[in-house]
């Protein structure tokens, strides 16, 4: 375990003070489910956009993100430009039709456009998606954690999920929103307080010379690296066409299809200002992004001028150790002070991802199922309490879901292969919702299903079977067979009012 300096302890305690006051002052009035679930569609557009930006960020970019640049080259912006361009098709298509009628969830646009199969369809794989990709955000962050205090990694869980859980199922959507905004404030200013200590020891342009002479620095990529003919191109998800398209398409159903990322912008007074929330978190998060990539080339070029034997393993030794060189390095080398800013910053990034996962859980759990399908005429009051139970309940089962897969170092990668199944459908049915004037509730039903089992197929056969194909064609896959399934006639069986 390292040793903290008091200073590093009072930074600790300040940042936890500050969230749970924040949660607290912002949450405390909630009285029904539309101040729960969608913040009273009350909250400014500038707070939505650093939520927005807290989420995304998440463990994955403030842990693994150094360790790709550690490890690698700078070639995962590549898919940044696609993600870019999808900001502008959900502001321009998926947000004009959600906001056309005052949705708590946007999986009930699914239910006036086409029925109420289509809803629950989607909403199930929501939570299918959900629940395994936060699971797997949480025990990347726990792990950061562990690999700090040297503490065993079910201590590390449970504080995580009792402190996201406190504020979030007392607060609901308004305390998400306002501490991830303060959450986000804390790992980037996490960021660039590494980013001067760096240039302190071994200085920028050092960092820059040994990236290029290494090929760290390497960011477009316009020709597949191995393999001949088609083969290669299919195989190698690093050509910049094809990371331009995948980030398109992944963002457009993560942030497009997605409850737990919807559910902010969904929050905002307007439409206009939701727009602006969706698009310039882009022009934000990309750079910040950016940023800890440069941050992980700098890690590699410190420990080439002072090795340190207690280094994990590098990447040959599993992506798992290369995504502990930053813990590592901030707990083992920064000064205090700093220590204690990185160390708040792990758990910044690992509260708004928790905290904003279980909310959008509970709420797709109680607008899209329980409410029709259970209890249709309860009052508001029974509707907040069961959120709040909810709320508490998800929390528990991504922290168990994180326990069961501590031991597979495959499986930090593999969940993300997983939701890409359930991504292709859920983007598939939104586009033809909004695209098009056709589809129908039992032919997305169809489609849904459908892709979801070419989406396995393709996986299996390049995870299991040794497919020369890339793994990140499965949710363009998945996505394509289920709108085109959508758009086949199948019947008047539900509400057709047109394209959103």
């Amino acid at each position: 375990m390292p040793d903290l300096h008091a200073f590093d302890w009072a930074i600790l305690a300040a940042y936890f003070a500050a969230v749970f006051t924040v949660g607290y002052c912002f949450g405390r009035r909630e009285e029904n489910s539309e101040d729960f679930v969608a913040a009273g569609r009350r909250m400014p557009w500038g707070a939505v956009l650093f939520s927005i930006i807290a989420t995304e960020i998440s463990a994955v970019t403030f842990l693994s993100v150094p360790g790709e640049g550690f490890a690698n080259n700078l070639s995962y912006l590549q898919f940044g430009v696609g993600s870019l361009c999808a900001r502008f098709f959900i502001a321009g298509f998926f947000l004009t039709a959600f906001y056309a009628s005052r949705y708590l969830t946007i999986y009930s646009y699914l239910a006036d456009r086409f029925g109420v199969r289509s809803r629950y369809t989607a909403a199930i794989y929501f939570l299918i998606t959900r629940i395994l990709a936060s699971s797997v955000r949480l025990l990347i962050a726990t792990y950061g954690l562990a690999v700090f205090f040297g503490i065993p990694l079910w201590i590390s869980l449970l504080v995580f999920t009792v402190a996201s859980l406190l504020y979030t199922s007392f607060g609901g959507l308004k305390a998400v929103i306002w501490t991830d905004l303060l959450q986000a404030c804390v790992f980037v200013a996490g960021g660039v307080a590494v980013a001067l200590f760096l240039q302190a020891e071994v200085g920028w342009g050092s960092i820059l010379a040994s990236g290029a002479e290494t090929g760290r620095l390497e960011l477009f990529r316009f020709r597949p690296d191995g393999g001949a003919g088609w083969i290669g191109w299919l195989s190698d998800p690093g050509i910049f066409y094809f990371a331009f398209f995948n980030g398109l398409v992944m963002t457009a159903a993560a942030l497009g299809t997605d409850q737990d990322m919807m559910q902010r912008v969904l929050s905002c007074r307007e439409v206009k200002r939701a727009r602006w929330s969706m698009i310039l978190s882009g022009f934000v998060g990309i750079p910040i992004a950016a940023g800890f990539l440069f941050i992980g080339v700098g890690l590699w070029v410190y420990f080439q001028e002072f090795p340190d034997p207690g280094l994990p393993g590098l990447v040959e030794h599993g992506r798992v150790a290369a995504d502990q060189v930053f813990p590592y390095f901030i707990s083992e080398v920064l000064p205090f002070g700093m220590r204690g800013l990185l160390l708040i910053g792990i758990f910044a990034t690992a509260m708004s991802s928790l905290d904003s996962a279980v909310s959008a859980l509970s709420s797709s759990v109680v607008i899209d199922l329980y409410r029709p399908l259970i209890r249709k005429h309860g009052n508001e009051r029974h509707y907040l309490v069961v959120n709040r139970i909810c709320v508490v309940g998800f929390g528990i089962l991504l922290a168990v879901l994180a326990w069961s897969f501590r031991d597979a170092e495959g499986f930090l990668w593999l969940g993300f292969k997983l939701v890409s199944i359930t991504y292709g459908s859920l983007l598939g049915v939104f586009l033809v919702g909004v695209l098009t004037r056709r589809g129908s509730d039992r032919g997305n039903v169809v489609g849904m299903i459908a892709g979801s089992m070419a989406a396995v197929v393709l996986l299996v056969g390049t995870e299991v079977l040794g497919w020369p194909i890339a793994w990140t064609w499965t949710i363009i896959v998945g996505a394509l067979v289920t709108f085109g399934c959508g758009v086949i006639p199948a019947g008047d069986d539900g509400p057709h009012p047109g394209a959103g």
